[in-house]
């Protein structure tokens, strides 16, 4: 689960701004709070909703969890740049190292873990555990420092010969923290899973992978799915598969031998993207029946008013379907106690976009009845719903309002800094009302001088 991330010098956080998932002394929806393994009295929030304008800063919170994750987990070639994108709107800021700091819980341990970073490299790097007094350092690496670069803990990570030379062959442009896992490093392995494993990110393109995927490598997925589909509303009544010839399939050679290795109960999903700027996608399944390869095209089901079911493509649905569609995998592994998939932390790039207001409330309801004190799942999303803005859905320090200055730097503002908000005030009037930042200045005319 996440604790607290906070970035700074990145896209439009100059200042470096935290979003804190810690519960305040707030007693309203305590039940959904779930309990931190050594610590008395720590608990951390379930959900967390970050509204504002376009252009505050909502997604660039989003892309800093990206660009981390891929830093730890992703394949950086040789002589590539890291994802880094400073401030750009003072001068001298693009020579600064970008701050990422996140505070995490994998298993039964928090990690803190700290990444200063430019375009051509790390400079700085650090991994502790927290404990409730104080913390332990894990290890430290200093790219500036004279001397050695590295510091270890030996009791938890093992003789330091094998790290130094560990740290010797880590690239400028690599976390040690993968590359360290990727050289057998076991006593990191839990924290390069939360990374790698449990943070997940979902933007706003990515409704037919998303689906594809899950129906290759879940089991029930498909029941689940065809069972949400008609319970949220969007006429569709089941899922099927048409089949259709092997030639359908692109001209292509690693595709055909991709195809031919397969075995019985193998299945592979592909994903035939229409042209750019249009909703339609199909989803094409291919199995082993037989030794023979068995070719279908998903469809959904519609029932007519002669109670005959008739089948669609992908494609001719709705983009709030197809929207829908793509979130599925994540309801999926959300559900439950402890979530078909194991602890899990999904980051929602706008999670309204194409839905009705009423269904994004349900999606958040239906994952916040899930949650209480042993659970280990999250959901953190950005969104411009204000109706989400309702204190008998979410807690007070689980919302936050994006916001950008005249200046071009944005800041994240928690409702709970905010006095005198009442469980019954309408935090919607309010908002609008400008008491919060974070809403658009419009002008009726743009001095071009």
């Amino acid at each position: 689960m996440l604790l607290n991330f906070t970035v700074g010098n990145w896209m439009s956080y100059r200042d470096e701004t935290s979003l804190n998932m810690v519960a305040s002394l707030e007693r309203q929806h305590a039940e959904t709070l779930a309990k931190v393994p050594g610590f008395r009295s720590k608990k951390i929030l379930p959900v967390s909703a970050v509204y504002g304008g376009n252009a505050s800063g909502k997604t660039g919170l989003f892309k800093g969890l990206a660009a981390l994750k891929y830093m730890v987990a992703g394949d950086i070639g040789v002589d590539d740049l890291l994802p880094i994108e400073p401030f750009m709107l003072e001068k001298g800021s693009t020579l600064e190292p970008t701050v990422f700091d996140v505070t995490f819980l994998a298993g039964k341990i928090v990690y803190r873990y700290v990444v200063e970073a430019t375009l051509d490299g790390v400079t700085y790097e650090s991994l502790e555990r927290v404990l409730e007094k104080g913390s332990v350092d894990i290890f430290e690496r200093d790219e500036l420092a004279e001397g050695d670069k590295y510091d270890f803990n030996e009791d938890f990570l093992g003789p330091s010969d094998f790290l130094e030379f560990v740290g010797k062959s880590t690239r400028r442009n690599q976390t040690f923290l993968g590359s360290a896992v990727a050289q057998n490093v076991k006593g990191l392995q839990e924290a390069y899973d939360w990374f790698d494993v449990t943070l997940q990110l979902v933007g706003v393109e990515s409704h037919a992978w998303t689906f594809a995927n899950a129906a290759e490598g879940r089991d029930g997925f498909i029941e689940y799915a065809e069972n949400a589909l008609a319970r949220l509303d969007t006429g569709i009544c089941g899922l099927t598969g048409e089949r259709i010839d092997l030639d359908v399939l692109p001209k292509d050679a690693k595709l055909r031998k991709s195809i031919a290795n397969l075995n019985d109960g193998e299945m592979l999903t592909l994903v035939m993207e229409k042209a750019a700027g249009d909703y339609g996608f199909e989803m094409i399944t291919v199995h082993v029946d037989d030794g023979r390869p068995v070719v279908e095209r998903m469809r959904t089901l519609h029932q007519g008013a002669d109670g005959e079911k008739r089948s669609f493509g992908l494609g001719m649905e709705s983009s709030g379907t197809q929207r829908l569609m793509g979130l599925l995998p994540m309801l999926f592994d959300l559900q439950g106690p402890d979530g078909a998939m194991g602890s899990k932390v999904y980051v929602v790039d706008e999670l309204d976009r194409c839905l009705h207001t009423m269904l994004t409330t349900r999606l958040v309801e239906d994952f916040l009845a899930t949650c209480g004190p042993a659970t280990r799942k999250q959901l953190l999303f950005t969104t411009h719903d204000l109706l989400l803005m309702d204190q008998s859905l979410m807690r007070r320090d689980e919302m936050y309002i994006a916001q950008r200055g005249m200046d071009g730097k944005s800041e994240l503002v928690g409702l709970a800094e905010f006095d005198g908000i009442r469980y019954d005030k309408d935090l919607i009037r309010s908002y609008l009302d400008g008491r919060f930042g974070g809403i658009p200045m419009l002008r009726e005319e743009v001095s071009r001088g």
